[in-house]
């Protein structure tokens, strides 16, 4: 795995950790749910259509590996939304950057007020 897919799968997992803590490593539908922001019944498509992989706990009842949900999102999602949070986080680090140099600069100024006086 790149260091790209590495930044997208982290990205990718702490959107899921936001909904669920990470040590849940099994989902309901419910809560796979929630994690995406669609139906029930979409994540219910996805499990019969076979784009989700699951465990079934009888015929109408899954649980959702968590690594499962990772896995659909990186493939279907990954491309264009994660590379655009990517793009905005690295500049949000750069306003970071600036901003910090501009404290710097200001708590320079005032340390150098005190010691005039």
């Amino acid at each position: 795995m790149s260091t790209s897919d590495d930044g997208m799968e982290a990205l990718i997992d702490g959107i899921l950790d936001a909904v669920v803590p990470a040590g849940e490593t099994v989902w309901t539908v419910r809560e796979a749910a929630r994690a995406l922001r669609v139906s029930d019944s979409t994540i219910l498509g996805l499990i019969h259509s076979g784009r989700l992989g699951t465990i079934a706990v009888h015929n109408k009842s899954f649980r959702i590996p968590r690594q499962a949900l990772v896995e659909h999102l990186t493939r279907r999602y990954a491309p264009a939304q994660l590379i655009a949070a990517q793009q905005e986080l690295a500049e949000l680090n750069r306003l970071i950057k600036s901003r910090r140099a501009q404290l710097r600069q200001i708590t320079d100024r005032i340390a150098q007020a005190d010691g005039v006086r």
